[in-house]
């Protein structure tokens, strides 16, 4: 899924620019920051994005971001993406930390 997003990211960066990866604790778990400096999607093609064979790439297929959204989905947690045309885009990846999680990194 992280691949997928990168390699999305440069793909939209034909020129060359930077990609950003962050990552912080948030209450809801963690959140990753993918941001790239490409052109920029739409307001109205943001929404359409994850949905199967939707693709804004003259050679996609349309399953790559649906494949990760589903991934996400799978863990219990979401993506969120903002864009500005011109500036780049930024895809948030939020997942919950179980208690699980929680409990293992106090013990270690």
């Amino acid at each position: 899924m992280f691949i997928n997003i990168l390699k999305n990211a440069i793909e939209v960066m034909p020129n060359g620019g930077t990609i950003t990866v962050s990552v912080s604790n948030i209450e809801e778990g963690i959140r990753i920051a993918i941001r790239d400096e490409g052109s920029g999607i739409p307001k109205e093609k943001i929404k359409k994005l994850g949905e199967p064979f939707y693709t804004t790439k003259e050679r996609g297929t349309g399953l790559g971001l649906m494949v990760s959204y589903k991934i996400i989905e799978e863990h219990d947690g979401r993506i969120d993406v903002e864009s500005e045309v011109g500036v780049g885009t930024t895809f948030y990846i939020t997942l919950p930390i179980t208690n699980d999680m929680q409990e293992r990194d106090i013990v270690q």
